[in-house]
């Protein structure tokens, strides 16, 4: 039980409202199976009990999985916790809880239909992610996604059925603009291989005025898989570079507090000499300026992370104040096989209470998304931050 808690500590992801495949489940019921979850489980009891008293029935009337999932997110935002979000069947949300816990809930491998794009509520793109269909599409941060072959963005399964073949995307790239038709085919993945998939083929080397800043892209970062291409990255791709940009912005909160090791400077620095006497370094920790890209989506292991980054001043955090959303939650399937993601534990972080208050960036930067065309203010802080520090003749 305590891992499975630790675990959802450190990936809560964003929630989105919308009717799931296949037929119509007993939504009174499905309803009650919820109120009674929150009463049985919820970090609280007393707030747990009261709260089932007042919404006992708050699912009387829904008929349709839309109304089902906006009433139920509703009545749970009443309880004011993070990690307490209702998940219908078949969002990209969904499908990336069941990658990360599937073996808790017994749901078997997962994979689904997807572009490869971090999609917000409101349908603009987050994040494109590298080496996805989406970034070959020539999708671009920020733009709005209209319609999927000619039918208004949907998303619960808007590319499902649809893997390997050319799907017509209609986005909006400016308020108000004319929508961009844009070609895309779709590929059936497992969400968590997408991830790191997306961290490796989207990290790359800024070069300005003399210093060479990386950059890497962090959608998740649990896993051996994460922290072999972390140490990779260290100690030979990007071993010559001057500092070091990870992007903790939205996605995934997955990460532990051990993926701080990548940035101790205890371990010695190993020199490596073959028989010819040819010397090379191996060096699989960060010793140089070191930031972090925060914002409103950074949650849960990536706020813990952050918080020591700032406490023990190991690096620079730019952008915004994250979510403020670190607590202890676990998944629960339901009878429709939907989830509720419910806080179960409260959790203090050396001794401080993040939850609702989030962590403050070094250099505040505001995140600006809708319509960017693409532009990325926020990264382009940290580079510059990054180059006048370092640029040869730098006081």
């Amino acid at each position: 039980m305590f891992a499975t808690v630790l675990l959802a500590i450190l990936a809560c992801g964003p929630a989105e409202a919308a009717e799931g495949p296949g037929p119509s489940p007993d939504y009174p019921a499905l309803g009650r199976e919820v109120v009674k979850t929150v009463r049985d489980q919820f970090l609280d009891a007393g707030r747990a009990a009261a709260w089932a008293e007042r919404n006992a029935d708050y699912a009387a009337n829904v008929r349709d999985g839309a109304d089902f999932a906006l009433r139920t997110n509703e009545a749970l935002a009443e309880l004011a916790t993070s990690h307490t979000q209702y998940y219908p069947r078949g969002t990209a949300s969904y499908w990336g809880l069941l990658a990360i816990f599937g073996s808790t809930l017994e749901a078997g491998p997962v994979a689904y239909d997807s572009i490869g794009a971090d999609v917000s509520d409101r349908h603009f793109v987050r994040r494109v992610l590298a080496g996805g269909p989406a970034a070959r599409a020539g999708v671009l941060r920020g733009d709005r996604l209209v319609a999927v072959d000619g039918k208004p963005y949907d998303p619960v399964g808007p590319f499902d059925g649809k893997a390997g073949r050319p799907v017509e995307l209609t986005v909006e790239r400016a308020a108000g603009g004319p929508p961009h038709t844009l070609w895309v085919t779709p590929n059936r993945v497992d969400p968590k291989i997408e991830w790191v998939t997306a961290m490796d083929e989207g990290a790359r080397l800024f070069a300005r005025d003399g210093v060479d800043v990386a950059y890497v892209p962090v959608p998740w970062c649990v896993g051996e898989e994460v922290a072999e291409l972390m140490r990779d990255m260290i100690a030979v791709r990007f071993s010559d570079a001057d500092a070091l940009v990870l992007d903790f912005r939205d996605g995934w909160g997955g990460c532990n507090p051990d993926f701080l090791n990548h940035f101790n400077a205890a371990p010695p620095v190993m020199t490596l000499i073959d028989r010819e006497g040819a010397r090379r370094s191996y060096d699989p920790q960060w010793r140089k300026p070191l930031y972090f890209l925060i914002n409103g989506g950074s949650r849960s292991g990536k706020e813990v992370i952050a918080h020591a980054v700032r406490r023990q001043g190991l690096g620079t955090l730019v952008g915004s104040r994250t979510a403020g959303f670190v607590v202890g939650g676990r998944p629960f399937l339901l009878s429709d096989e939907s989830v509720l993601y419910l806080a179960v534990m409260d959790v203090l972080v050396d001794g401080e209470r993040l939850e609702g208050v989030g962590v403050m960036p070094h250099i505040d930067v505001p995140d600006r998304l809708e319509y960017a065309a693409g532009a990325d203010p926020q990264l382009e802080r940290a580079i510059d931050d990054a180059v006048e520090r370092l640029r040869p003749g730098a006081p």
